[in-house]
Parts: structure tokens; C-alpha cells; sequence
């Protein structure tokens, strides 16, 4: 997602360590590092308002977005994205993230999350939609990135089965994977009821192996008994 006209003010670090960067989160500033781009940019410590991050968030722009940062006494404004946050173990506060340069002429590889719409003609005659993957890989420009991936399952009638070649997501946007991976299937009692009668036979070897214990056992003492009958014949 290309967010051109979100510029997020940020300033460079001169000091650096764990003593400064607690310094800077009593100031209510956010420690970051700036990264990546083309070959031969420097990583930049920075820091960054605690509340300009979090009306970010709030946007919803820490995830795949693609925005700009403005570098206070800098010229450029790199397009860049959240790499990574770190929160506190116990408060579960900001207290540091990553920012990488992105290059708008360069593909990316990113997750999406899967967004199924639509009612299933399964689901309409009583079945169940079972949604097996829910998040996917793909490799596409920056300013191609979606928001989500959008799996129309209205088609999918009682045995319906819907995989990843099945998504239509035209050429601008590839998914990385098995193309016959499972997005989602509907889910009928008469499944339930097969896979139940599958696995009712798995008892019958145990009771076979008791019966063949029982006529061992039971043949055993007529084995005894042959010998005595021969000693009387003796005498």
C-alpha cells in the first residue's frame, strides 16, 4: 500500500546505547534505525515523536504501508516501511522499531492477510466454510502492495474446494507457494460421517488377536493331557 502523502517528521541520533535511549523515551521519543535502499546507504539511528507513531498505527500503516520520512535538516524524504517493533516485555509499550528504504521501481516480498467474501452455496445448503489459510506471500512493486487478498467464495457448493490458483489477483501481483495450496473448503455432515465410518474398522485387529490368545489358552491343556493317557496304556 503506497501512502505518498504521509510524511512522518523524524530526527537523527547523536548519541547512541541503552543509557540514551531511555533519555529519549523519557522525552517521549521513540529510538528507531533507518536502513536498506540502494547499495552504499548508511543506516541512520533516529528518533521519532512517541504520538506521531502511534496516530501511524492507528491509520493502520505498520503494516505493508509504504510513507515517507522526513529527516529533520535532510533534503530527501525516502519512501521506507516498518520493518520491525519492539515492545516492552511487562507494559507492552513502544520502545523501539525499524524503518527500511524502499525503492518504488524494485518488487518486494511481503504477507498479506486472506479476507474470504461472499456466501458459499455450501454453507447455504447447511455445510460448514473451513478457512485453512489465512495469510499468503507475495511479490509484487511497492505501489501494488494490497491491503488484502480477497477470496470470493460464493461459488464453492457442497464439495467446493478453493486454492491459491483460484484467487484472481491479475499480473501485477504474484503469489509465492504452491499454487494448489488450500485457501478454504466446505465442511458437510456426510464428510464427518465418512471419516468417522474410516476409522471405526482400526478395533477389528485387536479383537482378532484376543481370539487367537483365547484358542492358544484353550488348546494348551488338552496338550497336557495326551501324556498321561499314554502312561496308563504302559502299565
Amino acid at each position: 500500500m503506497l501512502q505518498d502523502t504521509v510524511v512522518v517528521e523524524v530526527e537523527k541520533r547523536t548519541e547512541t546505547g541503552k543509557n540514551a535511549c531511555n533519555r529519549l523515551r523519557a522525552k517521549d521519543l521513540i529510538p528507531a534505525v533507518l536502513y536498506g535502499g540502494h547499495s552504499g546507504a548508511e543506516s541512520l539511528p533516529l528518533s521519532v515523536p512517541r504520538k506521531d507513531l502511534l496516530a501511524l498505527f492507528r491509520k493502520g500503516l505498520h503494516q505493508n504501508a509504504v510513507f515517507r520520512v522526513h529527516v529533520k535538516g535532510a533534503d530527501e524524504q525516502p519512501h521506507v516501511m516498518v520493518r520491525d517493533v519492539m515492545l516492552s516485555p511487562l507494559r507492552r509499550e513502544l520502545v523501539h522499531l525499524d524503518f527500511v528504504r524502499v525503492l518504488l521501481d524494485r518488487k518486494l516480498k511481503v504477507k498479506v492477510p486472506v479476507e474470504t467474501v461472499g456466501t458459499a452455496i455450501g454453507v447455504k445448503l447447511g455445510g460448514l466454510l473451513d478457512v485453512v489459510t489465512r495469510e499468503l506471500e507475495v511479490e509484487c512493486l511497492p505501489a501494488d502492495i494490497p491491503a488484502s487478498i480477497q477470496a470470493d467464495v460464493s461459488n464453492l457448493d457442497a464439495s467446493g474446494v478453493m486454492r491459491v490458483a483460484d484467487l484472481a489477483l491479475g499480473e501485477k501481483v504474484q503469489v509465492l507457494g504452491d499454487p494448489d495450496r488450500v485457501i478454504a473448503h466446505i465442511v458437510t455432515h456426510k464428510t464427518e460421517e465418512a471419516a468417522t465410518a474410516d476409522a471405526a474398522p482400526a478395533a477389528e485387529p485387536e479383537v482378532v488377536k484376543k481370539g487367537k490368545k483365547e484358542e492358544e489358552g484353550a488348546a494348551k491343556p488338552a496338550a497336557k493331557a495326551a501324556p498321561k493317557a499314554e502312561k496308563k496304556e504302559k502299565k
